[in-house]
């Protein structure tokens, strides 16, 4: 048994190494398939993110209050540098501008989680540093000759290397808005609507 298990972790390490290796060897995306980065914003001490579930708007706290931000342009539509308007202990967040509209599940800091996967097929990984990209069906794990024979697709794009802690990677509940937060900065790509499945 203990023979088996050192195989198993040894093949594990070298599909580890070799993910890792094309990782460190390729450059970041701005642009992936049909993703197009619409902003790249520096946000100090960037706390927690949610998506409204109807639209593409998004709520981020900071530890300097929060801002009400379009998932389509980037552009930022409201600013409270007095509070944030986040309830940690449930993980949900107020719009400050809006107190009465529906509260948004947030991600960050405290903990949460967004979307990792959109209704066609998208998802987005962290593998150690990177915040990885895959289309429908593929993936940057199917590298090697460990798949040749199976036909499979290795296409992925890397979104972020920065090496900061990542607070937030994810969809938006509509899946045409992707967001990698680190404490200082929010990356921000959209599409177009995706086709009917």
């Amino acid at each position: 048994m203990s023979g088996d298990l050192s195989l198993f972790r040894l093949l594990g390490l070298q599909r580890y190494s070799l993910t890792h290796a094309c990782l460190a060897s390729i450059e970041r995306t701005v642009n992936a398939g049909p993703w197009t980065q619409v902003a790249v914003l520096g946000i100090g001490g960037l706390t927690a993110l949610g998506f409204d579930r109807a639209s593409e708007m998004m709520l981020v706290t900071s530890v300097n209050g929060q801002s009400v931000i379009d998932g389509f342009t980037g552009e930022i539509l409201y600013r409270n540098r007095e509070a944030d308007g986040l309830d940690t202990s449930a993980l949900k967040g107020t719009r400050l501008d809006h107190p009465a509209d529906e509260r948004f599940d947030m991600s960050g800091l405290y903990g949460g989680g967004l979307r990792c996967v959109t209704d066609d097929g998208w998802y987005v990984e962290r593998l150690g540093p990177n915040c990885v990209l895959h289309p429908a069906g593929a993936s940057v794990h199917f590298l090697g000759a460990k798949w040749a024979d199976h036909n499979k697709d290795a296409t992925f794009y890397l979104l972020d290397r920065s090496g900061e802690d990542i607070r937030a990677l994810g969809f938006s509940w509509t899946g045409r808005t992707l967001v990698c937060a680190t404490p200082s900065t929010l990356s921000v790509w959209n599409r177009p609507a995706p086709l009917a499945l």
